[in-house]
């Protein structure tokens, strides 16, 4: 992703609810099209003749949010839960939250309880992470998965 500026990977993740990994705001020559799971190493794909193959390259304004639903939240209660090898406790649960400037949201979180999943939904609303105007909650409509 180019013309990002100062823009973090997990600040794009958050404002955009995409995975990226920033490129700055030069386009290089011949820009990477991979890298490795830590990122210091970066890759380009090449055509089966050994020509490089075209890359597309993305820039930050032609970028659009996708719906808060594509991140799966998760609350310190399943972190408790998997530490003492209580998996049957977690459950993923959809959220559909109005705030208090009528906006709606849907949230997919992993809780274990409903209760636990509203909490979490309150608490990113309130800090912003949702990237909705509202900070509070007035109305969740929680929704247990069976996946």
């Amino acid at each position: 992703m180019y013309g990002t500026g100062d823009m973090t990977e997990i600040e794009f993740t958050l404002q955009y609810r995409k995975e990226a990994i920033m490129g700055g705001d030069n386009i290089p020559r011949r820009p990477p099209i991979w890298c490795c799971a830590c990122g210091c190493k970066r890759f380009r794909k090449v055509n089966p003749d050994g020509t490089d193959a075209t890359v597309k390259v993305k820039m930050l304004k032609d970028i659009r949010k996708a719906p808060a639903s594509v991140i799966n939240w998760y609350s310190d209660t399943v972190d408790r839960a998997l530490e003492s090898n209580q998996i049957d406790l977690i459950h993923k649960y959809t959220l559909d939250i109005t705030t208090e400037f009528e906006e709606k949201e849907t949230l997919v979180v992993t809780a274990v309880s409903q209760s636990d999943a509203e909490l979490l939904a309150r608490e990113l609303v309130w800090n912003g992470a949702v990237g909705l105007k509202g900070r509070r909650c007035i109305k969740i409509e929680v929704n247990k998965n069976n996946t």
